[in-house]
């Protein structure tokens, strides 16, 4: 028999801590505030969980164990795989016996959230993705996009809002060809003269998060295709068009001024010298600090 919760939760993160406290691994903010990856490692038991404003995304980090579950669309019986997981609409309680040792990561995405990323386009009314609720999932790129999620909360979010909004886009994207609701796909680019304004807007405020909401509304397109037709215009997605001007920038502040790096990173959008410092040498290959010292040894 299912549970009956009687307190509501807000999120995922503050179900899981008043609920499964002993079991939390870790809990890792994204960009976005709200939105969390929660960790945990769980033993063989009952771990149901209260209806959420969320949509949900678990994917199995360790174990592989048979489990009997009810996410809201049906009772099924999945073999819990590694790097496998499920998807739990918003709104639904979940009903889920485990019968043995896993550790799961899981990401909350508030329904409100998605439903103002993609102004009500190309995702279900109330956040329902059908037969995959009831399903063990496995497919390996949307898993992919999960991973970089994981690995960006933990490195303190160097790739910032836009990177988290356009890993969310392709998720959904990803759960509708799933659900056999595939989204219509863009034929072209932008023009130049919308590319311009668009790339214009990002380079006149390097210092500020972004929204890919932003910029679809400047190029007069929903998200969804806005994102594919900068990537068809410019080969880069949005977030990685910004990082590579912020990198860009920060280099002629090294090589122009004495400020130091806590005072750049601001300066080019990192709200700490750390995620700065992270990013420019995954983009140069050094450190701010090693980029500079070379400079004053040529």
């Amino acid at each position: 028999m299912a549970r009956v919760w009687t307190k509501k939760y807000a999120d995922f993160a503050s179900f899981y801590k008043d609920n499964y406290e002993s079991t939390l691994v870790g809990i890792y903010p994204t960009a976005i505030d709200g939105i969390d990856i929660v960790e945990t490692d769980q033993s063989q038991g009952d771990w149901s969980a209260a209806p959420l404003p969320e949509l949900n995304i678990t994917r199995v980090v360790d174990g592989d164990t048979m489990a009997t579950a009810d996410l809201g669309a049906g009772r099924f019986r999945p073999n819990l795989v590694r790097r496998g997981g499920v998807i739990v609409p918003p709104n639904s309680a979940t009903d889920i016996y485990v019968e043995g040792q896993h550790r799961l990561q899981f990401i909350g995405i508030p329904f409100d959230f998605l439903t103002s990323l993609t102004n009500g386009n190309d995702i279900p009314m109330d956040g329902d993705f059908g037969r995959i609720h009831r399903q063990h999932l496995t497919d390996p790129f949307l898993f992919r996009v999960f991973d970089e999620m994981v690995q960006e909360a933990r490195a303190g979010n160097p790739r910032g809002r836009m990177f988290v909004e356009g890993a969310i886009l392709i998720l959904l994207s990803t759960l509708n060809t799933m659900a056999q609701k595939p989204v219509e796909q863009a034929s072209g680019g932008l023009s130049p003269t919308t590319l311009k304004r668009v790339t214009d807007y990002i380079v006149d405020n390097l210092t500020e998060q972004i929204t890919l909401a932003q910029l679809a509304d400047i190029a007069g397109l929903s998200v969804f295709h806005f994102c594919r037709a900068f990537k068809k215009s410019t080969g880069a997605a949005p977030y990685k068009f910004q990082t590579a001007r912020r990198i860009e920038k920060a280099r002629l502040l090294l090589e122009t001024t004495d400020f130091t790096i806590t005072d750049i990173a601001p300066m080019v959008g990192y709200e700490t010298p750390q995620a700065f410092a992270r990013m420019f040498r995954q983009v140069v290959g050094q450190t701010p600090t090693a980029y500079r010292q070379r400079l004053h040894h040529v």
